[in-house]
């Protein structure tokens, strides 16, 4: 089976599975934060168009992005 929260690029855009984003916050103690995101967000996100809110949340986009 393969790893669907792996980054996705398709014509210049990357996207990536919610559930890595939710599973960041978690970690790092931020479930308010996570909850926040799931009510938010799709299920796949666009890391270019979010990258404001994720930088908000206190996460780095570029460990998204690799």
């Amino acid at each position: 089976m393969p790893d669907n929260s792996a980054p996705i690029a398709k014509a210049g855009v990357t996207t990536v599975d919610k559930a890595r984003i939710l599973a960041a916050l978690r970690e790092k103690g931020q479930d308010g934060r996570a909850d926040f995101v799931d009510r938010q967000l799709p299920e796949i996100i666009d890391v270019a168009s979010n990258a404001g809110l994720l930088r908000t949340l206190g996460l780095d986009v570029a460990d998204f992005t690799s």
